[in-house]
């Protein structure tokens, strides 16, 4: 068991698992070896190979010692770099989280594109690193670092899942292409994201780098690659033709504005790039709070979540093992290993393993709390529960010096009071279930002097004297005085009369009245199905579902219905809803002809839907002027039986198109509509017509 749970120690870093194992280096995530100290990082380890080797061992460490000092939220932070048993290493760190790449490639499985505001916004983060990298100026020389990243692709920009976006592989990748041994392998692995002038043999400048961002961008927009052919020379070849066809002609979704700043950071002249990476990320900024004002940085984390959800998972219980190592030997290995001695026979074995854990048999134990573990006891805190056995003992002693001539019980007296409260405390010694049975007694005639004992479920109880009343929890003895015993007939009859009431008042609730106006759009309907605040009680149901995902949705400009009402939309632009059920969904964009699709979606499955251009409309809208009715209304447009509430809300109404001639001029258009009053069972017919473009037609003057 020992063995199989046997961890590496590399330096004063515990190593947890294995994140890429690559040709050049490989990276892991490991946990910081110290007594407070419960960080998770990122170290990439150099292969022995070319630790040894003195002139990449000179570059690498060149190269750490610039971007030691980068300290940025869109750059990984450098936080630890050297040389332990001769293996170069730099301890980064830990991005919770994929890189783009991953992204790209999990939304072409799932058939989805980056959304349009999410891929700007993601590029605006990367501009803002780069531009702080190019510009670094070292603070103790003041000389500029004049650094230039070389290496940006999807591969190298991390996005967690809390909605940070991340540039990484600073200045190891740089040392890569210069590495004889690996430069065709890393060439082949970033060549579609080379630059005109790189081939042209120019000297690069961070225009270079601006050139790698805009293939990214175009990239995620069209969930394609730009520079793709049969063979490297062919794609070499396409980058110096630099022939880039605008997104929008791949992607209908994306702006013609959007357009323009990609094509522009892609030209092949850099000259006629943006100047820098802080005037495109303007551009992109301007562009993306103009046309998606509502966007919120969180709808990056939201997305990320909902992309990688089941891998979340899995890895945050995976962590949460890694958190139940103890460190204790392993700390102590560290602490010996730097004072020249051995290491402890603990961290020997390999450290804690999972029998030791379960055998409880060490001094000290580290647990990283990562707040995935479930709350086991979901009860009253124990202040509430002390108020509760204090409020129940105050109840006791109140009423235990009633008189005895006064009140009527079985159970007479202060000592009677007692062994009732010995019994409580017995019974809640015993720890069981809340819930408690209900006994109940027969009524009987009372004579003076008499009592009875009423048993109450562990509902609300109401304790009552002549002059006060209070309320507890639990079962209880009642004492009823002389004056307030319960008419045992008088009760009997009221629930009579609630009864013939009930019956009676629900046929009119359920519309079983037969006078309905012929209405082919509610044909066969009952009112009472079509009213939210029926109060008919809902037969309990199984349902099964299905989703929904809509392809070409914009989420910030078209809103989406499903049976008429509004669809609870998820970040990847889905629809749960009930499977094996005839839906009709509909998807509304201002002055546009509403996109109406009847589906029917498998039990768990997932249908996808692309939403079409809709075509122009002009509309008139009804609205109600002041509250004459309140009802149901009920009419068929472009195809689906709809059912509104009103009043109509004066601010937008309901749209209604207008007709426009073969000359393309609008003419009056009349429609017939239902109305229904609440509490009738009548549908009324109405009549009313659009006859200009953004008309305001008043519903209770048609009627």
């Amino acid at each position: 068991m020992a063995d199989e749970n046997k961890r590496e120690r590399f330096g004063r870093y515990l190593i947890l698992d294995h994140l890429v194992d690559g040709g050049m280096a490989k990276i892991c995530r490991a946990r910081f070896i110290g007594e407070q100290a419960d960080k998770v990082v990122a170290i990439k380890m150099v292969q022995p190979q070319y630790s040894k080797d003195e002139s990449f061992k000179t570059m690498f460490m060149d190269e750490i010692g610039i971007t030691f000092d980068l300290i940025h939220p869109n750059i990984v932070q450098t936080y630890d770099y050297g040389v332990h048993m001769d293996q170069l290493y730099v301890a980064m760190e830990y991005c919770d989280g994929r890189n783009l790449k991953e992204y790209l490639d999990k939304l072409k499985e799932r058939k989805f594109v980056f959304p349009v505001e999410i891929s700007v916004y993601i590029v605006t983060q990367i501009c803002q690193g780069l531009h702080y990298a190019h510009t670094y100026t070292n603070k103790l020389t003041g000389k500029s670092a004049n650094i230039i990243h070389r290496d940006i692709s999807p591969h190298n920009i991390m996005l967690t899942f809390d909605g940070s976006i991340k540039v990484i592989d600073f200045g190891i990748a740089k040392a890569d292409t210069n590495s004889e041994a690996t430069q065709a392998g890393t060439i082949k692995g970033k060549l579609s994201y080379l630059a005109p002038e790189y081939l042209e043999g120019e000297e690069l400048d961070p225009r270079y780098d601006e050139f790698a961002v805009g293939i990214t961008l175009w990239e995620m927009l069209c969930s394609r690659k730009l520079f793709k052919a049969s063979n490297d020379l062919a794609v070499l070849k396409k980058i110096q033709e630099c022939k880039v066809p605008p997104p929008s002609s791949i992607n209908p979704n994306v702006p013609k504005e959007l357009d323009e700043i990609v094509m522009k950071a892609l030209h092949k002249d850099r000259n006629k790039r943006y100047e820098d990476l802080d005037k495109f990320n303007r551009a992109l900024m301007k562009f993306l709070y103009t046309n998606y004002s509502d966007f919120n940085a969180t709808d990056l984390s939201y997305f990320a979540k909902e992309l990688f959800k089941e891998d979340i998972k899995a890895d945050r219980e995976k962590l949460f093992e890694f958190g139940k190592i103890d460190i204790a030997p392993y700390i102590q290995d560290w602490k010996n290993e730097q004072s020249g001695g051995g290491p402890s026979p603990e961290a020997a074995e390999g450290g804690a393993t999972e029998s030791d854990a379960d055998s409880g048999g060490k001094k000290e134990s580290r647990v990283l709390d990562f707040g995935f573990e479930e709350e086991k006891d979901k009860t009253l805190p124990r202040a509430n529960k002390t108020s509760a056995k204090k409020e129940e003992v105050d109840i006791d002693d109140k009423f235990a010096h009633l008189d005895e001539d006064k009140e009527m019980s079985l159970e007479t007296g202060l000592d009677k009071m007692k062994k009732k409260k010995a019994d409580a405390k017995e019974q809640e010694a015993a720890e069981k279930p809340e819930k408690k049975s209900v006994t109940r007694a027969k009524p009987a005639v009372r004579k003076a002097g008499s009592t009875r004992k009423i048993s109450k479920p562990a509902s609300t109880t109401t304790v009552k004297t002549k002059k006060s009343s209070t309320t507890k929890t639990g079962t209880r003895t009642v004492r009823v005085p002389k004056k307030e015993a319960p008419d045992v007939k008088k009760f009997a009859g009221i629930a009579v009369a609630a009864l013939v009431l009930v019956y009676f008042g629900w046929s009119k609730f359920t519309g079983d009245d037969p006078t309905i106006a012929d209405n082919p759009v509610a044909k066969d309907r009952k009112p009472a199905d079509d009213n939210p605040d029926s109060e008919r009680t809902p037969v309990p149901t199984s349902k099964v579902y299905g989703k929904i995902q809509l392809l070409g949705f914009d989420k910030y400009k078209q809103k989406a219905y499903v049976n008429g009402k509004t669809a609870n939309m998820g970040i990847l632009s889905d629809i749960k809803v009930e499977a094996e059920a005839d839906l009709v969904l509909r998807i509304q964009k201002s002055g546009r002809i509403h996109f109406i699709k009847k589906i029917r979606v498998p039990q768990g499955d997932t249908t996808s839907i692309r939403v079409p251009e809709m075509p122009p409309a002009s509309y008139g809208y009804l609205v109600t002027s002041r509250d004459c009715l309140k009802g149901k209304l009920y009419f068929s447009l472009f195809g689906e039986d709809r059912v509104e509430n009103l009043p109509i809300p004066r601010k937008g109404g309901i749209a209604f198109p207008a007709e426009i001639d073969s000359t393309g001029h609008l003419k009056p258009k009349t429609y017939e509509v239902f109305y229904q009053k609440d509490g009738e069972g009548i549908q009324r017919r109405a009549k009313f017509t659009v006859t200009n473009e953004n008309d305001s037609i008043d519903f209770c003057e048609s009627i």
